[in-house]
């Protein structure tokens, strides 16, 4: 058992601590108030956005909930699971094409969630980003000063 976890830990020391490395980053995120990156620096949501809530209503099997945050995470398992088959099987065509496909649906339900719902989950909302609020604030500067 232990030669079988270095061996593990050997082939995917880098990718678990880019695990680790974004958990730490969310949980520090999580605990100043920012949430998601994006929403925060931007002002409009991702098209992930919801998806972290809505996988852990489904853990608790609030599914109702679940498709209100997002309603593509049912289909995490089966994208993963294949993209893990065609990766073992250095079937990088067939991975790409279901990324590729993946990407594409995310995007249209993105869209879609942006200009036709009315939910506080993805929202535009520009004049709430940080980037926003500095410009105001350096224009003001600005401003006043000439």
């Amino acid at each position: 058992m232990g030669r079988y976890l270095l061996g593990f830990w050997k082939k995917y020391k880098v990718s678990l601590m880019a695990c680790l490395a974004v958990i730490l980053l969310y949980l520090l995120m999580s605990v100043v108030g920012i949430g998601c990156p994006v929403k925060y620096i931007t002002g409009i949501s991702c098209p992930g956005c919801g998806m972290t809530r809505a996988c852990l209503s489904a853990m608790r099997l609030d599914l109702e909930s679940a498709f209100a945050y997002h309603p593509l995470w049912v289909a995490l398992p089966p994208v993963a699971f294949l993209l893990i088959l065609f990766r073992a099987r250095k079937n990088n065509k067939a991975a790409a094409a279901v990324l590729f496909v993946s990407v594409f649906v995310m995007l249209l339900v993105y869209i879609y969630r942006l200009i036709f719902t009315d939910s506080d989950v993805v929202v535009f909302l520009p004049e709430e980003g940080a980037v926003y609020r500095l410009i105001q604030k350096l224009t003001a500067l600005f401003t006043h000063e000439g």
